[in-house]
């Protein structure tokens, strides 16, 4: 996480808690869950904050072995990654080229995304990965799927995939519902997080070891009347 998102959602949380009736905290947990804690009238539930509507909305790892991609994730967004990747005919030719840069015999070929897997025997090489990718013209996207109705996708991601559901978001200075799920009763006017874009999958290399991971963003949610950024002159969505 970077300083000035990890600025953000402080300040965000900060926001909330300056609501009468409303209490925001940020948690120490892992990414299984979303960003803030909210409560409001004797319920709970959790806000996801994205400084810009263009942030990735989920990047799971995935690997490859046995000649099928997989995941030790159980989320939503995991299982689009690996259907995505394993019906990918940009991913099978990435494949072939990596089996055949590599001096790896195809049927033996894996693709781990741990530090640990590279120790498996038929794993490509760190070296062997970046010196792959440093060639002119080549690609880190693996594969890409394209102006992708990603709503229902991010929606379970967030209400299923995550260890505690988040029934919303801020995103920059726009509040969204994520479901029609509104625990907290809040205005029907508050918009829907929904939208199309590119579902990714990108492999970077790293010091030590490579990942495998997906990219999800959405390229328009659309606007919202509502914020609850620091500053925002939007509509409150606690005072309507």
């Amino acid at each position: 996480m970077s300083a000035a998102s990890d600025k953000f959602e402080n300040d965000v949380a900060a926001n909330i808690n300056a609501i009468q009736g409303v209490t925001a905290e940020r948690p120490t947990v892992g990414t299984q869950y979303s960003d803030v804690r909210m409560k409001y009238k004797n319920n709970t539930t959790w806000l996801e904050v994205k400084m810009n509507h263009t942030d990735n909305l989920s990047n799971p790892r995935v690997y490859y072995k046995s000649g099928r991609w997989g995941t030790t994730y159980t989320t939503p967004a995991a299982k689009a990654a690996v259907e995505i990747l394993n019906q990918s005919t940009q991913t099978k030719a990435f494949l072939r080229d990596i089996a055949k840069f590599s001096g790896i015999p195809f049927n033996t070929l894996k693709i781990p995304t741990t530090k640990g897997g590279l120790n498996e025997e038929g794993a490509v090489p760190l070296h062997i990965m970046k010196m792959y990718f440093e060639q002119p013209g080549v690609n880190r996207y693996i594969a890409n799927d394209e102006n992708k109705d990603l709503g229902k996708l991010v929606t379970e991601h967030y209400t299923i995939g995550k260890a505690e559901p988040a029934y919303y978001m801020q995103a920059a200075d726009d509040f969204y519902k994520i479901s029609q799920r509104n625990p907290f009763g809040l205005s029907t006017r508050i918009p829907l997080l929904k939208g199309r874009g590119d579902f990714k999958v990108r492999i970077a290399t790293r010091s030590q070891f490579y990942e495998v991971q997906a990219e999800i963003k959405i390229k328009d949610m659309g606007n919202s009347p509502f914020s609850l950024a620091p500053g925002t002159r939007k509509l409150n969505p606690f005072l309507i």
